[in-house]
């Protein structure tokens, strides 16, 4: 299904902010955003859509060890109705102030949020909350906000006190019908709405109004956290692989995630944002119009999900196994990628790029690998080749099979043998180069 000529040119736009009352300040123009302001990214994920498009939205083709509750169903007309959400989100730095972000990127008309709040979540126990946490956002000093279709809302500086590993929930209550919902499919992480007209019950503690779980993000793209001694954050773009297909639901077990945590681990107070998108392309060379089910190729999104982020301070790319399996070359994924990398640097931001794990054909899966494999070694050995960018994270090796070169390594992989399970999520972020992401003394990433 392609896109329409008016969702293409939502995708192509930038995300702005409202200039209406009740609505936060504008973005920033393109560039490294925000840091100035001390401002940065604690949790992130890139928007899509409208639901229930996006892909593995329908049925997932699962390894057997893993079982999903279901997508809701209880969404009229694929709209919300009067109706709460509660948003689980992982942040991967403490702070004592933060900023909630809302979009209705996708939407086909206003949407108010009224009113949204932030609480800890008690411990992996779905949507209860820890008494006395739960702290009201406001937007402009009000407690709704109403976002116009195409555009997103940054609420004011909420107090908020949490640390790393704290899960947190976002509720908000959506007044009237919505239209058309920004979301981000299959996250892989549990969330909950209530059922359709059951008002505002954001407040509850005990989350049983909350009866319908989820594995998608719903209208929620961002949490800042006010990090002013902070160096800034890392941007991960990609796929699936980043994205964190098939991880076990509450583990926070994807590479970004374990490379926040070897960021903490060394005492670099730096926030780590994930913006991959399952099947997601680097190029527009299979797809000239994007793909409602892959969401718009990395050079089409690259401003809004990596260079407007707050306080971005530097990138890993790691796509392009998607674009070799839909036939493209390694030459035109290759310029793809230079393209982000210029555009990045132009931005002052450091760049490591991913080379393209190992692979074969699986039914979930297909791969020709006659046909792509040279493909992807090229295309890896361009990648190891480019001089001028601060490092390569080498997944290829990382992930290969030792005994079988040009092979995966079996047990770092789910049964379709291209996303990898919580062993090579781990084994992924300890290939990334930290030094060429970090600042001195810490690392050398000094642009």
């Amino acid at each position: 299904m392609r896109i329409s000529s008016i969702k293409k040119g939502l995708l192509l736009l930038s995300v702005v902010v409202l200039g209406l009352s009740g609505c936060a300040q504008s973005s920033s123009p393109d560039g490294a955003s925000e840091n100035k302001s001390g401002w940065i990214g604690a949790w992130g994920a890139a928007p899509y859509g409208p639901y229930p498009l996006g892909p593995l939205s329908g049925v997932l083709p699962l390894p057997p060890e893993i079982a999903l509750p279901p997508i809701p169903t209880a969404l009229p007309n694929n709209h919300a109705l009067d109706q709460s959400f509660r948003m689980i989100v992982h942040p991967t730095i403490g702070g004592e102030q933060v900023r909630v972000r809302l979009s209705n990127l996708m939407g086909d008309k206003p949407v108010t949020f009224s009113p949204v709040r932030i609480a800890k979540r008690l411990l992996v126990t779905g949507p209860v909350l820890v008494p006395n946490t739960d702290t009201p956002v406001l937007f402009d000093g009000r407690t709704s906000v109403t976002v116009a279709a195409g555009a997103e809302a940054i609420s004011d500086p909420a107090s908020f006190s949490y640390g790393v590993g704290d899960d947190l929930a976002i509720s908000f209550h959506v007044q009237g019908e919505s239209g058309a919902i920004t979301w981000h499919a299959v996250s892989f992480a549990l969330n909950y709405v209530s059922l359709p007209s059951s008002g505002d019950v954001t407040g509850d503690v005990t989350g049983l109004s909350f009866i319908q779980p989820t594995v998608g993000w719903f209208f929620l793209t961002g949490l800042d956290v006010l990090a002013p001694e902070s160096p800034g954050t890392i941007v991960a773009i990609g796929d699936s692989i980043t994205d964190g297909a098939y991880i076990v639901p509450e583990t926070n077990t994807r590479w970004p995630d374990f490379f926040a945590q070897r960021l903490q681990s060394a005492g670099i107070a730096m926030g780590v944002l994930n913006e991959g998108i399952n099947s997601n392309t680097v190029t527009t060379a299979t797809s000239p119009d994007g793909d409602e089910f892959k969401g718009p190729p990395a050079v089409l999104r690259f401003k809004r999900d990596v260079l407007q982020r707050p306080g971005v301070r530097s990138v890993v790319i790691f796509e392009g196994t998607n674009d070799l399996s839909d036939g493209a070359k390694a030459e035109d994924v290759f310029a793809g990628i230079r393209s982000l990398v210029k555009r990045a640097h132009a931005a002052g931001l450091c760049v490591v790029v991913g080379t393209i794990m190992p692979r074969i054909g699986t039914p979930i899966a297909p791969w020709d690998a006659a046909m792509m494999d040279p493909e992807r070694q090229k295309l890896n050995a361009m990648i190891r080749a480019q001089t001028d960018i601060e490092g390569v994270a080498d997944f290829d090796k990382a992930m290969e099979s030792p005994l079988l070169p040009g092979q995966p390594n079996v047990p770092y992989y789910f049964p379709d043998q291209l996303h990898p399970n919580s062993v090579g999520t781990l084994i992924m972020a300890n290939s990334v180069p930290l030094e060429a992401l970090v600042p001195p003394p810490a690392g050398n990433c000094s642009r």
